[in-house]
């Protein structure tokens, strides 16, 4: 019994030496504690804290196909097409607090497979940094914050080449804002045709530079806004005004813009006037008949010497599911640029999904 005890007691301490060998062996380390994203809403949805820093980050964009189409156009010789593009957008915006108010900055790239003007490479669209009120870097202009339709043209209108822009829209500027929630206005000061290298008296641009000014009001379901604007280097002055309220089943937009001369913020005509309304159907339909007229188109000596154009139309929306919207647009447009005159239909149908 002695003998089969020893061997007992031997063989026990050899399976748990064995055992505690084993144990040892498949151990794991203790997991590092990991830092997790959290979400910020000190500034709206969708930003997120960049980890380890007190920043707010956020990533947008978006995916767009388009179909465009038009009829012919007798002044400039244009003939009935259509084409296709894809247009691809990113957009990363960051805002933290300081001691001066947000510090904010923004970078927009875009491209597009059949943009006539950038190509298809990447480009760097609306690219800033702001501090409290004061923004500095490449942004937009008033004459780019349009109707929400198709018809009434802010930017611009049925020039003898087509449809294009009027003035520069985006640029290195500064601007300053006061904003008091219903009020609020801005100073700006804008270098026009930024991209074409440098200003010299040799070269003849040296007063390519243009100040304006936004102020706005806000009543209720009515907003109410009014531009002004100077170039220095064709002196010359823009003044515009947009009036947008909420009536019945929609909201009424009305545009007005007057050139003294054709400038850096609007060159297409002298004046001008356009409405919309924007008719909510469904919670996920609206439709928004519009119709814009422009006297004195035409230019001669540097001067708005005749002519005239006007233009109806009608965009829809529909949102077909969550960030996936559809647009359609149709317009009809009569211009007469003071010797002859001639007509167009033009539109598109698009197909967007934004995150």
């Amino acid at each position: 019994m002695n003998i089969k005890s020893l061997l007992l007691g031997s063989a026990a301490a050899l399976a748990a030496v064995s055992g505690a060998q084993a144990a040892d062996a498949i151990v794991a380390a203790e997991p590092e504690p990991l830092e997790y994203v959290r979400v910020c809403d000190a500034f709206g949805t969708g930003y997120f804290y960049i980890p380890g820093t007190e920043t707010c980050l956020k990533i947008g964009g978006y995916v767009r196909f388009q179909v465009d189409g038009r009829s012919d156009f007798d002044l400039s010789g244009a003939e009935a097409g259509y084409r296709t593009n894809t247009r691809g957008q990113v957009a990363v915006e960051a805002k933290n607090d300081t001691e001066f108010g947000t510090l904010a900055s923004k970078i927009t790239l875009r491209a597009n497979t059949n943009d006539p003007v950038r190509g298809t490479d990447f480009y760097l669209e609306e690219t800033y940094l702001q501090l409290g009120g004061l923004r500095v870097g490449q942004f937009y202009n008033y004459f780019d914050n349009g109707l929400p339709g198709e018809t009434v043209l802010s930017d611009g209108g049925p020039g003898a080449g087509g449809f294009g822009f009027a003035g520069d829209t985006l640029n290195n500027s500064i601007r300053y804002t006061y904003d008091a929630g219903s009020f609020s206005v801005y100073g700006q000061v804008d270098a026009f045709n930024s991209e074409a290298g440098w200003k010299t008296d040799d070269a003849g641009t040296a007063d390519e530079i243009g100040v304006n000014g936004v102020i706005t009001g806000k009543f209720g379901g009515v907003t109410l806004d009014f531009f002004a604007g100077y170039d220095f280097d064709t002196e010359d002055a823009a003044f515009a005004s947009t009036l947008t309220a909420a009536i019945g089943p929609g909201s009424l937009g009305i545009f007005a813009a007057y050139s003294t001369g054709p400038n850096g913020y609007y060159d297409f005509a002298e004046w001008t006037v356009g409405a919309e309304y924007a008719i909510k159907v469904t919670d996920k339909f609206s439709i928004a008949p519009g119709a814009q007229y422009w006297d004195n188109i035409a230019v001669v000596d540097g001067d708005f010497d005749g002519g005239d154009a006007w233009r109806v139309g009608v965009t829809a929306d529909y949102k077909i599911t969550s960030n996936l919207t559809t647009k359609a647009t149709i317009n009809y447009t009569d211009v007469d640029n003071g010797v002859d005159s001639a007509d167009r239909w033009d539109g598109f149908l698009r197909l967007q999904r934004s995150f």
